[in-house]
């Protein structure tokens, strides 16, 4: 039964057709991904003990197809495969790890061979992840190595989704990058409307984490989004699908190099366009990773990132009379109390506690041999 079951996946994967890599632009090369100490130590450590060391390299994974690796070195660019190490290692460590877009990577290749195979994942600087599954579910790991996370949502279709905005806040804030929301479109929406919908948006994330209203179709905010991204950085972009990322992509590329997809008029939402995980290399910047657009944000054990995302109403449920105060009709709590008093802004208060009920929520429904 096993083999025929690999024989099974086998042709699975020959019928996979992946796209040639001199038909691949835009994608950067070794030198734009910043090596740090940790990778190097754990790679020299790595050769130490390994067999072949002649045929190893240091490279990055730089495009995912279907989960096929795409890896450049820095002699090179080539597709690669997993070891067969990675089945026998525990998967809690770092060397278990399954490579993802952005990783730094021991890459073998052998002389004559078209492919490389991928023997360990180096240290992760940071990772961004995301809850997939219910009460088992798993941290999937959408990049690593990232720097910025570039918050999209578009505007003149209605108002904004704040709640998807602080959403993203969170999970950057847990996984230690930067936000930055990034607001496209802006040449469908009326002034008064872009006002309103600025304001609302600036009153929920705050003074810390910067804004940038773009329009592609006439350059505006371009190059602040640029900007946002220096040379050896990383950023990631995220957004649901009909955001625009892709025509901010394309814009910052200077040239049509990423599809793009109709809107639906019906409600304003897009198809998914980008079907790989790929990293591409923005002139006179850094380099910025494009997923596929995600429907759902689950936040479960984010309770991190909330606090650091809303730190003035985290610091201030400290002193509530309640250790589990929900801060909406018990007595005694400061952070009504602090409200009441002009603290914090309506909207993030609405949204903090909207996502800590559902943190909340998301706890009682979790296995109990789950560990985040």
């Amino acid at each position: 039964m096993a083999k025929r079951v690999n024989r099974r996946r086998a042709s699975r994967q020959q019928q996979i057709t992946l796209p040639a890599i001199d038909a691949l632009h835009d994608l950067p090369v070794f030198g734009d991904l910043r090596l740090d100490d940790a990778q190097r130590e754990a790679f020299d450590a790595f050769l130490a003990g390994a067999e072949n060391a002649d045929e190893m390299a240091l490279g990055f994974v730089v495009r995912l197809d279907r989960g096929y690796p795409l890896v450049v070195t820095e002699s090179d660019v080539f597709r690669a495969e997993h070891s067969v190490n990675f089945a026998k290692q525990d998967a809690e460590k770092d060397e278990g790890l399954l490579p993802a877009v952005g990783d730094c990577v021991a890459v073998r290749r052998a002389p004559g061979h078209d492919m490389g195979v991928i023997e360990r994942v180096l240290p992760r600087r940071t990772s961004f992840e995301r809850w997939r599954g219910r009460s088992r579910g798993e941290r999937q790991v959408l990049a690593a190595n990232v720097d910025t996370i570039l918050v999209v949502q578009p505007l003149g279709a209605g108002e904004l989704l704040l709640g998807r905005v602080a959403r993203s806040l969170v999970l950057a804030r847990d996984c230690g990058l930067t936000p930055v929301v990034v607001l496209t479109k802006a040449d469908r929406s009326e002034e008064d409307s872009l006002d309103r919908e600025l304001g609302r948006v600036r009153r929920l994330v705050g003074d810390e984490v910067r804004v940038v209203v773009t329009s592609s179709a006439t350059g505006a905010g371009i190059e602040a989004v640029r900007d946002c991204v220096p040379r050896q950085s990383c950023a990631m972009i995220l957004g649901e699908s009909g955001a625009g990322k892709s025509t901010l992509l394309n814009a910052l590329l200077g040239h049509e190099a990423l599809a793009t997809g109709e809107v639906r008029e019906k409600d304003d939402a897009g198809r998914h366009t980008t079907v790989s995980r790929v990293m591409v290399r923005l002139p006179g910047a850094g380099v910025i990773v494009d997923v596929p657009g995600l429907r759902s944000l689950p936040l479960v054990g984010h309770e991190r990132g909330l606090a650091k995302a809303f730190p003035e109403i985290a610091e201030a449920a400290l002193e509530c009379r309640f250790n589990d105060c929900t801060h909406t009709h018990e007595p005694g709590c400061a952070v009504r109390d602090a409200f009441e008093h002009g603290a914090f802004a309506e909207e993030r208060l609405r949204c903090y506690l909207a996502l800590a009920a559902e943190m909340r929520e998301s706890a009682l429904t979790l296995d109990p041999d789950i560990v985040l």
